[in-house]
């Protein structure tokens, strides 16, 4: 079964020829048609305008026939002339039909006409001269005029219209493929660009690569799109890199810190009792700190895959969860949550993100927005237009102006918060947590009262 998709692989046309092939082909039958519907039509006008000649050559003998009532038609009975003189024959309907001769013999037709049977008739006779177009006319008192003009003219010139056609119509032919390679060529050079810039990002493995497209079309948009698509994949692959550097200097210094520590402890004499409880103390501090920022960083890790299932989840029971847990972990912290008492605020989300925006967010505020004298953390969710809107005010020191744009950085701490535990992770968690979720995260200042963050997300 491979073998044989390969073999139809292989001998499978490229899309330039296909797309080639297919202009060619619409061209040539779109040529093809113009051509025959030409010939038909000059055919058409050709023997129509012999008809005419022909009719008007008829109606001159029938005058002199109504003129003088002995006046018998006279010309060549074979018609041998190319040209006028036309042959002409006066018939009376007592003359007998004539079922052999020649082109101007009495046939059952012209004897209708001479009879009154009939108006005009036009057939076409062969004779010894070749082929002959006649018509036959009704004269005076019984009597018809058969007219004949051989065809030879007329069929010269449609000999040559055919042979026109045909020459103009293979010529249209070839300049139809010639055309149909020279449109595809150029109309698909910006996929040869896009499939070259693919083929060198698989090769090199590097997303910088872009697609130089300069046009406003579906292809160009193609070529703008992945361009795009690259340029997130840098941005991504930038931010992975970052978060591993990032990481490792974190990590690092805890880590050092217990190689000193276990280092000290190694020894068998020369530390004191106490001073091993604190070496032990400070040991299983660090061990806290690097399983918090471990945890951290695979939340980070995590909320930058899709949602998988997202339902309708009222938020207030969620928060009060989140709350609870913040108070237990903060107890000098007083939480507050205010909610709507006639609503049920609800958004499409998934519980657990949802949970951990809310314990990131009431865990920040109760570590760093509480003080002895000020230690409320209020809370509150409400309806905003289309959105559900959660405000979470603190009383701490505040962040300053300056630094409200980074607080949502990895890794980032302020001046002020950089002796306290913590990894730095948290807001970032939770930024990203918001933009997973289709809302926005705003911090803002509340100089010497606290800092309130603002979350905004869709309504279900």
């Amino acid at each position: 079964m491979n073998r044989r998709a390969a073999r139809r692989r292989r001998f499978q046309p490229s899309l330039r020829r296909r797309l080639a092939g297919v202009i060619s082909a619409t061209v040539a039958a779109v040529i093809l048609l113009v051509a025959g519907a030409t010939y038909l039509v000059v055919l058409d006008q050709l023997e129509s305008n012999q008809d005419v000649s022909l009719l008007r050559e008829a109606t001159r003998i029938q005058r002199l026939v109504h003129a003088q009532a002995n006046y018998v038609a006279s010309g060549s009975d074979s018609c041998s002339f190319a040209a006028e003189p036309a042959c002409s024959r006066t018939i009376t309907a007592a003359e007998p039909v004539e079922n052999s001769g020649d082109v101007l013999r009495l046939t059952p037709a012209a004897n209708d006409v001479a009879a009154g049977r009939s108006g005009t008739v036009y057939y076409t006779a062969t004779g010894a001269a070749g082929s002959v177009r006649v018509v036959v006319v009704p004269a005076e008192a019984g009597r018809a005029i058969i007219v004949g003009v051989p065809t030879l003219l007329t069929d010269r010139a449609i000999a040559r219209v055919k042979t026109a056609i045909l020459a103009t119509g293979g010529a249209g032919i070839l300049l139809a493929g010639i055309v149909g390679f020279l449109t595809a060529t150029v109309g698909l050079r910006p996929v040869r660009s896009l499939a070259a810039v693919i083929e060198r990002v698989a090769r090199t493995r590097d997303p910088d690569e872009r697609v130089d497209v300069d046009r406003d079309d579906e292809l160009g948009r193609l070529a703008t799109s992945f361009s795009a698509m690259l340029h997130e994949l840098s941005l991504a692959r930038a931010a992975q890199q970052q978060l591993v550097a990032d990481a490792s200097h974190e990590l690092r210094t805890p880590l050092t810190t217990l190689r000193t520590n276990f280092a000290l402890l190694k020894r068998e004499s020369g530390i004191a009792p106490e001073r091993r409880r604190e070496l032990a103390s400070a040991i299983d501090r660090e061990l806290v700190e690097m399983q918090g920022l471990v945890t951290d960083l695979v939340d980070l890790a995590r909320g930058e895959e899709p949602i998988d299932v997202a339902e309708s989840i009222d938020v207030v029971p969620v928060f009060r969860e989140a709350l609870a847990a913040a108070a237990r972990h903060w107890p000098a912290a007083a939480f507050t949550l205010t909610s709507p008492q006639d609503a049920e605020p609800r958004v499409m989300a998934e519980r657990g993100r949802l949970l951990r925006l809310g314990s990131v967010l009431l865990d920040n505020a109760g570590k760093y927005g509480s003080t002895a004298d000020r230690p409320a953390v209020e809370v509150s969710i409400e309806p905003h237009d289309e959105n559900v809107r959660f405000v979470i005010a603190d009383r701490g020191p505040g962040i300053p102006g300056e630094e409200l744009e980074r607080v949502f950085d990895r890794f980032y701490r302020s001046p002020a918060s950089r002796g306290m535990a913590g990894s730095g992770l948290g807001l970032a968690i939770a930024h990203q947590i918001v933009a997973s979720l289709g809302g926005t995260i705003e911090a803002q200042a509340r100089p010497g009262v606290g800092t309130i963050m603002v979350v905004e997300l869709p309504a279900a």
